[in-house]
């Protein structure tokens, strides 16, 4: 087992228009929770700027009794997802007709349902639920009409705006116009129609292959969560090139990942590759961490399986159930307390007690990822979620 003294992280954020300040803050505030609960020391630096779409901080930290030293990489693209973040009702309206529509009649609906009933919910509902409310709202006033006249007429006004409010407050509860975004971002990148964000992909790999080079790194760690795993497994296979002669081991960690959803798209042909590339790799080490309760990922499935490879030899990537049970407090966990963003980036926050699963562990530990779970299998038999037609494939 080689051990690690030195490591570069590079973490890809999702499709999320909050900036870089937000997650260094959340990072530091939950490594010092978890150093409280594994008894782990860990010191955060503060961020810094060090190029136009990198941030990073330092972290020094003494875990299972040895000393590492980590850089903190945060690729920045936060900027590409507000200037493709709709704000105005207008806006959010025709987002959502074309994003969730090209995915309901690409087949991307379809084939998610097959691999994640709660990520085709996910996929669906801001379509489905907008539609209805327009549908509801312009026949309401009619109905009215026909029934009442004039004072039908308002009567069916007033129960208009109180769907809009009954549609608002679902929003509210599950960010059902976050999801309709997404979905219309990842459809414009499978068009082609996001060039800013392949430039960045191009620039992030170029990052990758730089820390690769660097002679006193002992490991390159690239972590995605949620959309942020697809520019992950992006950036990690165009830097296959450079892992293959690098002294230090390129490791690729992805988190509640939503790789399927893009490549289900029809144009999203490269990515597709991609996925092929780093799956089939013996240069890199991919472990992807999931959990059955984030409703807003693929949990515990391949998306190379998905995407039609039946090999089972595989070793990457290595499926890993996160076991939220195990890391969340008991009141946030039930059922009827779970708020699903929360448990969305529940893997980048401390555990309540000491777990397996540790994300401080991990990014600023001594062990590379492949050696941290190297006596944990990979789970290939987790169908729970999948319709009848896929139940069997492992």
């Amino acid at each position: 087992m080689s051990r690690v003294r030195r490591r570069i992280v590079l973490y890809a954020p999702g499709c999320d228009p909050r900036r870089p300040t937000f997650y260094h803050a959340m990072y530091r505030d939950e490594a010092a929770k978890q150093a409280a609960v594994s008894g782990h020391a860990i010191e955060v630096g503060s961020i810094e700027r060090t190029s136009p779409h990198v941030a990073e901080w330092r972290v020094s930290a003494t875990i299972e009794g040895e000393t590492v030293e980590t850089r903190y990489r945060l690729l920045w693209w936060d900027d590409i997802v507000r200037a493709n973040w709709p704000r105005t009702p207008l806006s959010l309206v025709r987002a959502i007709i074309g994003g969730s529509g090209h995915a309901l009649f690409g087949g991307v609906l379809r084939k998610t349902y097959h691999w994640s009933w709660p990520a085709a919910v996910g996929c669906s509902m801001p379509y489905f639920v907008l539609c209805g409310l327009l549908l509801l709202c312009a026949l309401l006033p009619i109905a009215g009409w026909g029934l009442g006249g004039w004072i039908g007429f308002g009567a069916g006004l007033v129960a208009a705006i109180g769907a809009l409010w009954i549609a608002w407050r679902l929003d509210k509860a599950f960010s059902l116009s976050w999801l309709g975004r997404i979905i219309d971002i990842l459809a414009m990148d499978s068009q082609g129609r996001l060039p800013a964000l392949e430039a960045r992909r191009e620039e992030f790999a170029g990052l990758v292959a730089e820390a690769l080079a660097d002679p006193s790194c002992d490991e390159v760690l690239v972590a995605g969560h949620s959309v942020g795993s697809t520019i992950a497994v992006a950036i990690v296979a165009r830097s296959l090139a450079a892992a293959a002669c690098s002294p230090a081991r390129l490791s690729l960690l992805t988190l509640g990942q939503t790789n399927c959803w893009l490549a289900f798209f029809p144009g999203a042909e490269r990515f597709r590759g991609e996925i092929a590339a780093v799956a089939t790799s013996d240069d890199i080490d991919w472990v992807d961490f999931s959990a059955p309760p984030d409703g807003a990922c693929f949990a515990l499935v391949d998306p190379y399986t998905a995407l039609g490879d039946r090999r089972i030899d595989r070793a990457n990537p290595k499926l890993l159930n996160a076991k939220f049970h195990e890391t969340m407090a008991p009141q946030l966990y039930d059922k009827k307390a779970r708020d699903w963003t929360a448990l969305h980036f529940q893997y980048m926050r401390a555990s309540v007690a000491p777990a397996d699963y540790d994300y401080f562990a991990i990014t600023a530990g001594p062990s590379t990822l492949a050696d941290r779970y190297r006596e944990r299998r990979s789970v290939r038999d987790f169908t729970r979620l999948r319709s009848r037609a896929m139940k069997h494939v492992r």
